[in-house]
């Protein structure tokens, strides 16, 4: 009898430790995963940067700062962060037409108030000016308020993704914001999962991950 229980301790060991080695290569292969991705991303924007007017990069960053507390870094604002087709990589990076500059303004002013709100705690900035070139590229549509850089797209770098209920909370707690303050803003905000976001202040409305207001959880409460 003793022999059976030490047998079947051993096997229910064995069994926990590899499923704990399972695990972990994939975990590793994750981050590993992510890790290169940051850095090829990197070197694309280092190898665009050093193309570019210094003066121009200087000026464009210098814009934000003279009316935000804390503006973004220099690669957040001329970079899209969101998928792009292996072809398109090296056109999303860029700066707009200085006459788009301020155009950008007022969706940065709201999403800084969100976070100074306590709304979220971190962010990063994923998209906000598209260049004609790579709207065609990623088939975007032809009246996004990207083009002419009135939106800004950011990912909320917490709560964890992976935390379903979390994730919930955070966008009903965005979307109280919008239904009670959304008018007043003229703010436009899309809301396409993954703690992922996009704001304008061009019209009061909003929409989900297809892009229509049927998916919005803004209004399903």
């Amino acid at each position: 009898m003793m022999n059976k229980i030490i047998i079947h301790f051993f096997l229910l060991s064995s069994i926990f430790l590899l499923s704990s080695c399972s695990k972990q290569p994939n975990s590793e292969q994750k981050n590993t995963q992510q890790g290169k991705e940051k850095s090829a991303l990197k070197e694309q924007y280092d190898e665009w940067k050093v193309k570019q007017d210094p003066k121009l990069l200087k000026e464009y960053q210098q814009f934000f700062a003279s009316f935000m507390k804390a503006p973004p870094p220099l690669m957040e604002l001329v970079t899209n962060r969101n998928f792009v087709p292996k072809n398109c990589e090296y056109k999303r990076f860029s700066i707009p037409p200085k006459k788009y500059w301020n155009n950008l303004k007022s969706s940065l002013l709201l999403l800084e108030k969100l976070h100074q709100n306590e709304y979220f705690k971190s962010y990063t900035i994923t998209a906000t000016y598209r260049n004609p070139e790579l709207n065609t590229c990623v088939d975007g549509a032809k009246k996004s308020k990207h083009i002419q850089n009135f939106a800004v797209d950011f990912h909320i770098l917490n709560p964890k993704e992976t935390h379903k209920t979390d994730s919930e909370r955070l966008e009903q707690k965005l979307c109280d914001f919008w239904r009670k303050e959304g008018k007043q803003y003229r703010m436009g905000f899309g809301v396409y999962g993954n703690n992922r976001f996009h704001i304008d202040t061009q019209s009061y409305r909003t929409w989900g991950k297809d892009y229509s207001a049927k998916t919005s959880p803004c209004l399903k409460h």
